[in-house]
């Protein structure tokens, strides 16, 4: 992945059901802990398989799950993905592909921790969205 963007917005941010409803001051500490990446079409941002330390928020583009090979989902402007990797520090359970160019942001699991301190709401948020792609697998 390459860097092509070198900042969100908190209004960006906001878009995703993570942050949303989030005030000004939470949002500002979200961009203090958040790493801003690009993807381009055909890029496998995670890999089934593989180990997984960050979650991904997309700011633009789109991007398509598959998991053995076939598509099981379309992701776009506001989704998350690799949350449960990082709540268990565990193995990606599928690809994700950037299928246009992409801005994205990421947090680490240490970010994840530390802003978890702060906006006590964001765990919680993130483990409502794993929880709910658990009972739907």
């Amino acid at each position: 992945m390459s860097e092509f963007f070198t900042g969100v917005s908190n209004e960006q941010l906001a878009a995703s059901p993570i942050f949303e409803g989030l005030d000004e001051a939470a949002l500002d500490r979200v961009r203090e802990c958040t790493h801003f990446i690009g993807a381009h079409p055909g890029l496998h941002i995670v890999r089934q398989g593989e180990g997984g330390f960050e979650l991904y928020i997309i700011v633009s583009g789109t991007a398509e799950v598959m998991k053995d090979g076939e598509t099981v989902a379309t992701l776009a402007k506001g989704d998350v993905f690799g949350e449960m990797s990082l709540l268990g520090n565990s193995h990606r359970n599928a690809d994700v592909v950037a299928r246009s160019v992409m801005s994205l942001v990421s947090l680490t699991a240490d970010e994840f921790r530390r802003l978890a301190e702060d906006v006590p709401e964001i765990e919680r948020r993130v483990r409502d969205i794993a929880e709910g792609r658990r009972a739907s697998a």
